[in-house]
């Protein structure tokens, strides 16, 4: 019985370390204010493969998929430049802190139609 207890504890470990890679895997979100004072959330969802970031922001029936998001493991810094549904640009320049971390955090320049402002994204 206890080694089937072991056994079955460690695969539950095991698939529970799987389930979120490093350093961007996984969703996102920021919460901020911009300059007007209205509120803008923003979510992603990315996967890193070691070379390039791909994902989805907001998504949903109005979300953007993405490809070719930049991490630059040297200061671990991230860039997205895309364009949206509408063909307008978006871009993000960002720093990973609190790596090694479930709670890390990407904070940047987040630029888009609607201007820019400073985004702080959180790991959920």
């Amino acid at each position: 019985m206890r080694v089937l207890f072991a056994a079955l504890l460690l695969a539950v470990a095991t698939v529970s370390v799987a389930q979120e890679g490093f350093p961007l895997d996984g969703t996102w979100r920021s919460e901020s204010t911009a300059k007007d004072g209205s509120h803008r959330t923003i979510v992603l969802i990315m996967q890193w493969d070691g070379k390039s970031v791909t994902g989805t922001i907001n998504p949903g029936p109005n979300g953007t998929d993405f490809t070719g998001g930049t991490l630059n493991p040297d200061g671990w810094k991230f860039t997205l430049d895309v364009k949206n549904a509408k063909g307008g640009p978006i871009r993000f320049e960002g720093t990973i802190s609190n790596l090694g971390k479930y709670n890390r955090v990407v904070a940047g320049k987040w630029t888009d139609a609607a201007g820019t402002i400073d985004a702080k994204f959180v790991h959920e």
